[in-house]
């Protein structure tokens, strides 16, 4: 009785062993299939990433080539941009050069025109006309006349400036450029404001209209730089090299007397115009009282001066002058 128990248990357990063999064998049988595919895998993904670099290398490689060119590309674009403006510079510069000697011959043909209208002031005054006449001298055309749209007042204006620029040449000559110490400063100065006077005595009869068309607002900030300019040319030629408050007082004080001389001059009748010389000669030396009796008063000294001052440095800037010698 006893083995035949012992019989069924053997039964029972082969039943359940076989199927679990079953599955082992089947399970034998797919591990070579799994490892063949998984290898085929990995090869694949190998050969997949291998592809993917090859062609990340490849991506960079067109990158860096389309950079190059970039580079390239801008930098020719500036180079044919420096070229253009260098050109571009020159022919301005050309330009420039070209309009600027248009300029001068105008400005020849102008002191040309001039210089000969001068000699018809005492018939035809400071006129249009004088103008006329001094380009049909010259040979050019009455029509010229154009050129001269202030009128009368560019003959005015270009005697004054002639004047100066003789005075000031003569100063020079006398001073050593400025170099050479001036004895008599004040003896200077009389010498100095009379021959410029003198140069107006031959014009004496027209002077009034002259006086007239320099009054004229539109003329007035010309006319005013050509005598702050001058003075300020006597001052220093005289020795006058101070930069204290007195620089002021005495280039308007100069000023002044040069304009009293000029109206008494206009109606001296006297021989040779003597009373206006000891006329100048009795301004100078009352300016030179008068300096010397405001600087013992200190208080007075300051008011008159900064009234001066500010007069003048208002003048000079309204003007633009510098006073600026090289």
């Amino acid at each position: 009785m006893a083995n035949v128990r012992c019989l069924e248990k053997l039964f029972r357990l082969q039943k359940l062993l076989l199927p679990l063999h079953a599955q082992s064998c089947r399970l034998h049988r797919q591990l070579p299939l799994a490892a063949a595919s998984l290898a085929r895998g990995y090869a694949k993904d190998a050969t997949e990433k291998s592809t993917s670099n090859g062609s990340l290398e490849d991506f960079r490689a067109r990158e860096e080539q389309l950079e190059r060119e970039r580079d390239a590309a801008e930098e020719a674009a500036a180079k044919a941009t420096q070229n253009e403006t260098g050109q571009g510079a020159g022919g301005n510069q050309q330009e420039s050069g070209e309009q600027s000697a248009k300029q001068a011959k105008v400005d020849a043909i102008r002191v040309q025109i001039l210089d000969a209208a001068l000699e018809h002031v005492p018939q035809h005054g400071w006129t249009r006309q004088s103008i006329v006449l001094g380009a049909e001298q010259c040979g050019y055309p009455s029509v010229v006349h154009g050129m001269f749209p202030e009128g009368g007042f560019a003959l005015v204006s270009h005697f004054n400036g002639k004047c100066n620029a003789q005075l000031v040449q003569s100063l020079k000559q006398k001073t050593g450029s400025g170099q050479q110490e001036v004895e008599n400063p004040l003896d200077f100065l009389v010498q100095a404001v009379r021959q410029r006077m003198e140069m107006i005595a031959p014009y004496k009869a027209q002077w009034p209209q002259a006086m007239s068309l320099i009054a004229q607002p539109q003329h007035a900030s010309t006319a005013l730089a050509q005598v702050l300019t001058l003075v300020d040319d006597i001052c220093y030629y005289s020795g006058d090299r101070s930069v204290d408050f007195g620089w002021y007082t005495r280039r308007i004080g100069l000023a002044t007397i040069m304009k009293m001389t000029e109206l008494y001059l206009l109606q001296d009748t006297s021989a040779g115009h003597t009373q206006t010389w000891d006329f100048l000669k009795n301004r100078m030396d009352e300016a030179v009282q008068l300096q010397m009796a405001l600087s013992q008063t200190e208080g007075m000294t300051h008011t008159f001066q900064r009234s001066f001052n500010s007069a003048f440095i208002t003048a000079r800037n309204i003007l633009g002058l510098g006073f600026k010698r090289t």
